[in-house]
């Protein structure tokens, strides 16, 4: 959030009262300057640095959030987003892998679900390597941000933006586990829409640690979900890898076979169960704390806009 956070030194003080268009190609355009660094940064070191892919990933989330979310206000080159989009999917499965591989660790180690995450993960290296391949992004021309004509002040757009997103947040987390993904998509877009707001309005720090907290817990509950899905693909690396043995032998080798594929179902359940009991886990004790995070998200937001209104009012 570094570097997010320092956008707004770029502005004048008066920035609140002027155009939103103004305001926000000037932000786009800063924030298109740290995520060209983070992709050179990538291209040079991607092998030495393990987190500059994550780093990566990042700052393009930070940069394609705040085109969504502006599109009223500011032109862009089409062409530009569609290379960004491009990107966000390309770099995804790397990302996704290593959670995955990282919620197998975690299974691995619980005495009482058994072991099979440790041969999931020895697996992985024949079934689902690492992506070696570079990633492919021209990063010129670039997006070209421009104002589109008499946009509202920047407080007045802005304050719209978050008001509504949070409305959006409370009905998305009232539909409970079928709303937690939108809802947790919803808290990062917020977050990475007040973080250059940090230093010239310093509550903003409050409301970005409560929004982070949100979404990591959001994430944790996801990724659970996500891993679910996978156990279907893991179960056919097992079977590829369990059943030769048993057909080696001439003969049907019924025992054998039978024995290969109970031992196979057996770990996915072990699988199944693992992940269900710790999603509900999870998923408790989110339900135990939403509330007070709700009531602390709705009151700093709501600090965030009487402060933004605030800059707008002219001397008693």
């Amino acid at each position: 959030m570094g570097k997010a956070r320092k956008h707004a030194r770029e502005l004048t003080a008066d920035f609140p009262l002027k155009p939103a268009g103004e305001v926000v190609a000037t932000l786009v355009s800063l924030q298109q300057g740290v995520f060209r660094a983070a992709w050179k940064h990538y291209c040079q070191c991607a092998e030495d640095d393990p987190e500059a892919l994550h780093d990566l990933r990042v700052e393009l989330r930070r940069l394609r959030v705040w085109l969504k979310l502006s599109r009223d206000v500011i032109r862009t080159k089409k062409p530009t987003r569609r290379r960004l989009k491009a990107l966000a999917r390309a770099s995804s499965p790397a990302r996704d892998r290593e959670v995955m591989m990282a919620l197998l660790g975690e299974q691995a180690r619980d005495p009482e679900s058994g072991d099979v995450g440790q041969q999931l993960l020895r697996l992985a290296d024949a079934f689902d390597p690492p992506a070696h391949q570079r990633l492919d992004f021209w990063s010129k021309p670039g997006l070209k941000s421009r104002p589109r004509g008499d946009t509202p002040p920047f407080a007045d757009w802005f304050v719209e933006r978050i008001e509504e997103m949070l409305e959006l947040i409370r009905r998305d987390m009232a539909e409970g586990r079928e709303g937690a993904h939108a809802a947790r998509i919803q808290i990062k877009h917020l977050r990475y829409l007040v973080e250059p707001m940090a230093e010239p309005f310093p509550g903003v720090a409050g409301l970005l640690e409560e929004l982070k907290t949100i979404q990591d817990r959001l994430g944790d509950v996801h990724d659970l979900v996500v891993f679910r899905s996978h156990i279907p693909r893991w179960a056919g690396w097992l079977v590829e890898d369990q059943l030769p043995p048993a057909l080696e032998r001439p003969g049907r080798q019924t025992r054998a076979v039978t024995r290969a594929m109970a031992g196979v179902r057996e770990q996915a359940v072990d699988l199944a169960g693992w992940q269900d009991a710790r999603l509900n886990e999870l998923w408790q004790r989110w339900e135990t704390d939403r509330p007070k995070r709700e009531r602390r998200l709705s009151r700093a937001v709501s600090a965030l806009a009487k402060d933004m209104r605030k800059a707008t009012a002219g001397p008693d």
